[in-house]
């Protein structure tokens, strides 16, 4: 299991480094409005993807109890259903920008495809080709954001656009045929019981998935409304640097939320979930330091001089980051352990701090009333979550503290990991 964190870290690192590369030529090339519109056009990919993952987010769940074919087909067929969901909403209120719009609706499709296809990977726990086609889409997003700012000096927002096609697309194909050994025969008998059982396991998933989405990315649309396009794109800047520093609590959280899905022990799931904890929490924190002692100066060389609020941006979120960091691990367990009903709860209260929070201070304050915002509704998040997680039966408060356990624990998967 070690092996695989590690894998999945030095993945997450690649696609870090890439997603900073990327950051940093849209930032160059666009400016902070470009770089606003690119943030609006992924967060309506990720809003249309809301519905489909009614379905996909139970895939890993799934993936060890029931037919994969089965889920694989069930997950295909919803997520046409869902983008046509969104186009017939769009109709009625403008959710996205009709100049992007048909964009976002077949962007999120390939990339719900794509989801279907890793989350396969994350069920049967093939955690390194799943890592492999992660990095790839991220490898071929800026080689194609190069090619057009570089070699065909297209400097604007469609050249990026086009760039998530290729990428997203080619992701897509390779992924799929790495599945085919696990999915190539469906069941008709129990297709539509395994419809059932899907939907309402994803529907919890979906709903903690919703309010998370809206707690993370609300600010966005008031931001916009608020203080305009520049001010959001100062802040999709400071957000896109600082998750970085979730980097290792995610690379964890994946490998761990596949490992207690496919054990089911919950003894074995709270052992590894409080080890997982402090280690995401004490890496957080270590990079969050660093990441506050860099000077303005080299935010502004990475980014351009426009990018003058991000490092104090950073800073208002820095408690909040660290928080979430502890967050998502224990997020997973719940999940892996079928009780995805308290992340629900979790992340409406992440969502109604967010929407206090925005409309109390980024009128009068901006950006800074969005970081802070940020800030509260992860804290928020985790506050409740250890105290769900101090109900559980054998679970103390004494856990979350680093201990001799803990190492031994450590040392342990890590003696089998070079076993292996």
């Amino acid at each position: 299991m070690i092996a695989n964190v590690i894998h999945t870290f030095g993945s997450r690192i690649g696609i870090a480094i890439i997603s900073f590369l990327i950051l940093s030529l849209n930032a160059h090339f666009l400016g902070p409005e470009g770089l606003g519109t690119i943030g609006l056009i992924i967060l309506g990919i990720t809003i249309v993807q809301l519905i489909t993952n009614l379905i996909n987010g139970s895939i890993i769940y799934f993936s060890s109890r029931t037919n994969k074919a089965n889920l694989v087909l069930i997950a295909y067929l919803w997520s046409l259903f869902s983008v046509a969901i969104f186009a017939l909403i769009n109709q009625f209120f403008e959710l996205f920008d009709a100049e992007y719009e048909i964009h976002i609706y077949i962007l999120a499709f390939l990339q719900s495809v794509v989801s279907i296809h890793l989350y396969i990977l994350l069920g049967v726990e093939n955690i390194k080709t799943h890592n492999f086609y992660s990095l790839a889409q991220s490898v071929l997003i800026i080689l194609g954001v190069c090619i057009y700012y570089f070699l065909l000096d297209r400097t604007d927002v469609m050249a990026f656009v086009e760039a998530l096609y290729t990428a997203y697309f080619c992701t897509a194909l390779g992924s799929g045929a790495a599945i085919f050994p696990y999915s190539k025969v469906a069941d008709p008998k129990i297709i539509k019981a395994d419809f059932i059982k899907a939907i309402k396991y994803g529907f919890y998933i979906q709903t903690a998935n919703t309010f998370q989405l809206l707690n993370y990315r609300l600010s966005y649309f008031i931001l916009d409304a608020y203080a305009g396009r520049a001010a959001l794109g100062q802040y999709t800047a400071s957000i896109q640097l600082s998750e970085a520093l979730l980097i290792p609590g995610r690379s964890i959280a994946t490998v761990q939320y596949a490992r207690i899905s496919a054990k089911q022990n919950d003894a074995y799931a709270q052992r590894i979930t409080f080890l997982f904890m402090k280690v995401s929490f004490l890496i957080t924190l270590l990079g969050t330091v660093l990441l506050l002692i860099l000077p303005e100066s080299i935010y502004q060389l990475i980014l351009g001089d426009a990018f003058d609020q991000v490092k104090l941006l950073i800073f208002c979120m820095a408690l909040g980051l660290v928080a979430l960091s502890a967050e998502i691990i224990l997020s997973h367990y719940f999940s892996g352990t079928g009780r995805q009903h308290i992340n629900s709860i979790s992340a409406g209260i992440g969502l109604a701090t967010t929407l206090v929070g925005c409309f109390l201070l980024i009128p009068d304050y901006g950006a800074v009333g969005a970081a802070v915002t940020t800030a509260a509704s992860y804290g928020a998040m985790f506050f409740f979550l250890f105290i769900m997680m101090n109900f559980q039966k054998g679970v103390s408060s004494v856990q979350f503290i680093p201990n001799r356990q803990d190492f031994q624990l450590l040392k342990k998967l890590i003696a089998k990991r070079n076993s292996a």
